[in-house]
């Protein structure tokens, strides 16, 4: 058994608060769990060889901080630096901006309401004198002097409220970032259901067939399962070109394996639904080009409507 050695740098702040979580990559089952020193040191005690998944855990937040594969040498401690994002952490408070003294646009209103209010008393046939004139055009424009204080004072220049639009922005931005780790843990999630989905219909073809798995020719239809199985944490592109891959060579090994039962006359093995569901599972594996967690999850989508709601009369 060996050492692992990790760093956590990017952010001390949250230090004293993470947990870290060493899992086995296909089961996700916990192989160890240790508190990081304040430095952001993390030590793993004897720990066996091998390929591995570092998760960082705080308490304040739903996903992990950080994930990422690492692999233990199996000679010598294995060292390992990983950078957290300190933007997963804002939280800016709303901006206290102090309110607006209208006060002073009041008093200039009820100014203007005192200074017409005798001119509200005229008669008909009674004159309209200059000063009575005067006296309204002033209050008229005192009026609208304190409507446009108002509209500064209330509505500042550019935008209402400044402040909620920064938030908002910054919400946007933790929303985004949230969705974006919500899709690649679901797509994560259904790689894993997708392959082994297609390793128990390797084994419903194997048995059908009356070949052991652990045989030379059952290891060589569940190698390349094994193989698509190690790239379940990859990027979309990665992923879907190594599972068109996958689809080709286990078309072209099925492909043989019935050719051989046809020649044998064995139309039970080459009719039976085993058979037809690795076909069904090829085709689509074969059809895998997303390039996106979202467009990943759609086809995903397609699969399950194809494989698993599938009508009765065809799981004869």
């Amino acid at each position: 058994m060996n050492n692992l050695k990790m760093n956590i740098l990017g952010f001390p702040a949250v230090n004293r608060d993470l947990t870290v979580e060493v899992r086995e990559p296909l089961t996700q089952q916990v192989v160890r769990t240790v508190q990081p020193f304040l430095d952001g040191t993390v030590r793993v005690p004897k720990i066996n060889p091998g390929n591995y998944e570092v998760r960082l855990l705080h308490p304040n937040l739903t996903l992990p901080v950080a994930r990422r594969p690492v692999r233990v040498l199996p000679h010598g401690d294995t060292k390992v630096s990983i950078l957290l994002d300190p933007s997963k952490f804002r939280d800016t408070p709303i901006e206290d901006i102090p309110d607006a003294n209208l006060e002073p646009v009041r008093q200039l209103s009820d100014s203007v309401a005192e200074s017409v209010a005798s001119l509200a008393e005229k008669r008909p046939g009674e004159a309209i004198l200059a000063e009575d004139w005067n006296q309204m055009a002033s209050a008229i424009r005192d009026l609208a002097g304190a409507m446009g204080e108002l509209t500064r004072l209330v509505s500042p220049q550019g935008h209402d409220h400044p402040e909620f639009v920064r938030k908002f922005d910054e919400v946007s931005d933790n929303f985004e970032t949230l969705l974006d780790t919500l899709s690649k843990t679901l797509t994560e999630m259904q790689r894993q259901i997708e392959t082994q989905r297609l390793r128990q219909q390797i084994e419903d073809v194997l048995d059908r067939a009356s070949i052991d798995p652990v045989s030379s020719q059952g290891q060589d239809f569940l190698t390349v399962v094994d193989t698509v199985e190690a790239l379940v944490t990859e990027s979309p592109s990665r992923f879907a070109r190594n599972f068109r891959l996958a689809g080709t060579q286990l078309e072209t090994k099925l492909d043989q394996l019935v050719d051989l039962r046809q020649g044998q006359q064995d139309l039970d093995f080459i009719n039976s639904e085993p058979v037809r569901a690795l076909t069904d599972s090829i085709d689509l594996a074969k059809q895998q080009r997303s390039t996106t967690y979202a467009a990943e999850l759609l086809h995903h989508r397609k699969e399950t409507r194809r494989l698993v709601a599938r009508p009765a009369f065809l799981r004869r």
